[in-house]
């Protein structure tokens, strides 16, 4: 057994696609979460009026 055909079985293994599935999973939910919190922020800002200065 050479190392290219190791390498090629243990990228079709189950385990690894199972790993690769969850370390995508993880960065899409992390790319969301911070895209969130861009909004929010940005929505506070929008919304905030400064109260009229009284005369």
């Amino acid at each position: 057994m050479n190392k290219d055909s190791f390498l090629f079985e243990f990228l079709k293994s189950g385990p690894f696609r199972l790993l690769l599935i969850l370390a995508i999973l993880i960065f899409v939910g992390i790319l969301i979460s911070n895209h969130h919190k861009a909004m929010v922020q940005m929505k506070e800002n929008v919304l905030y009026v400064a109260p009229a200065p009284k005369k």
